[in-house]
């Protein structure tokens, strides 16, 4: 074994569970056989106290009873719905906060005055193309009528 052993091994040695190696190691070493015994003597005096704590009279069960009784009784279960008001309104409040938040957030959305540049060029190009040309422009025009119904059923499908 290397070193000196873990707290784990502590314990499962105070507990009595069988690790050979563990066992060889605390047969040679004195520091981890002190240990052992600090850590059982701890644990031997922690399960003493909690019995003794558990042992009380039945005066002191009695006690305890009436103490929890009488703070029981002086709570006000009149009115439980106060208590749901105030949850609602603060879900409320935190999903209108959110809400709010998350429009600040959000880009703005393009409205119908605000046109494209590029659909402003594409009118302007098809108006041009309606009118009369000269036969040199004729395959630019059949090339940009190709490329407007391309771009109007990639927006329309």
């Amino acid at each position: 074994m290397n070193g000196h052993l873990n707290d784990e091994q502590w314990a499962a040695a105070d507990l009595n569970e069988n690790n050979e190696a563990a066992a060889n190691h605390l047969a040679e070493c004195a520091a981890c056989r002190e240990e052992v015994r600090s850590f059982a003597a701890a644990a031997a005096a922690a399960r003493t106290q909690t019995r003794h704590l558990l042992e009380q009279p039945e005066a002191f069960w009695q006690r305890q009873r009436e103490d929890i009784s009488a703070r029981l009784r002086a709570r006000d279960f009149t009115h439980p719905w106060k208590r749901w008001v105030w949850v609602t309104a603060t879900v409320t409040l935190i999903v209108l906060a959110s809400t709010l938040l998350s429009r600040n957030s959000a880009p703005p959305m393009q409205t119908a005055a605000q046109t494209d540049p590029d659909d402003v060029l594409l009118l302007s190009v098809r108006q041009s193309i309606r009118s009369d040309l000269p036969q040199a422009l004729r395959p630019a025009a059949l090339l940009t009528q190709e490329i407007y119904r391309a771009e109007a059923a990639h927006k329309n499908p």
